[in-house]
């Protein structure tokens, strides 16, 4: 009987990508591996099953490190296994495999255990995507300052492509900020909060934002002229004379090359 060639790779995929345990029970499989005295036809297609799942489980332990500390060595390589049978790797590079665990995790039962799990994965993916991001030439002080100070509110703002902004109901950043100093895995306090994710050369970044900044940030997304983000700073700042905020806010993303270039610099 000649065999099925599109069967037979569609179930060898399946036995593979499901993990160790995938589509070893399907007959027409077994028939079509051969297998011999020191090896069946199950055993040889776990070697490679085992070898899959296990590369994809070090790859999202590495991308979640303080999940995988929440929940446990032994739970998180169950959450990787039910995880990767739901949402099976499509793309070429293992920078995919984690796209949609915080989505996974968002209705997971773990979440009435940590209800802050998707968010930390969030954070962590977020991480990882920024550091993969686009690049773009940073906004420098000196270009800055050639121009005229009475043409600053025409200056237009870009922010660099990379950068994300995200809204969290608990601190999982304290959480993410002490697995990476080494220190105790703890709960974190409900938020809400706001996070800046951005990158600087080849370092990621992050950090708590403020409803003014925030509010800022959000404008110059949009492409805004530098006056229309400090009134959009101020109309959310209540601790006196916000001008010198300002001052210290732009200065901060300078250094940290939150900004880039864009031509022409001035708004007509």
């Amino acid at each position: 009987m000649k065999p099925d060639l599109k069967r037979l790779q569609i179930l060898l995929y399946r036995a593979i990508t499901e993990g160790p345990d995938g589509g070893l029970g399907q007959d027409f499989l077994l028939r079509m591996i051969r297998g011999d005295e020191r090896l069946s036809a199950s055993e040889r297609i776990a070697i490679y099953a085992n070898a899959y799942f296990y590369r994809l489980l070090d790859c999202l332990r590495d991308d979640f490190p303080a999940t995988a500390a929440v929940v446990g060595a032994s739970a998180f390589e169950e959450l990787a296994r039910a995880y990767l049978r739901r949402y099976r790797p499509t793309e070429p590079s293992i920078f995919h495999v984690g796209r949609y665990f915080a989505n996974f995790l968002a209705e997971h039962p773990l979440l009435a255990r940590w209800p802050f799990l998707s968010e930390l994965a969030r954070l962590e993916r977020t991480l990882i995507e920024v550091f993969h991001g686009p690049d773009a030439q940073p906004l420098s002080a000196d270009e800055l300052q050639e121009v005229p100070p009475e043409r600053w509110p025409l200056i237009r703002m870009k922010l660099h492509p990379a950068l994300r902004m995200l809204d969290c109901q608990w601190r999982v950043n304290d959480l993410r900020r002490a697995v990476e100093s080494g220190g105790q895995c703890h709960e974190p306090m409900p938020g809400p909060i706001g996070l800046l994710v951005w990158r600087r050369g080849f370092e990621v970044y992050y950090r708590q934002l403020q409803a003014p900044e925030r509010a800022a940030l959000e404008t110059a997304s949009k492409g805004a002229s530098f006056q229309s983000v400090c009134e959009a700073f101020a109309s959310c700042f209540d601790d006196g004379e916000p001008a010198a905020a300002i001052s210290r806010m732009l200065a901060r993303w300078l250094e940290d090359e939150i900004l880039v270039r864009v031509e022409p610099l001035l708004a007509d």
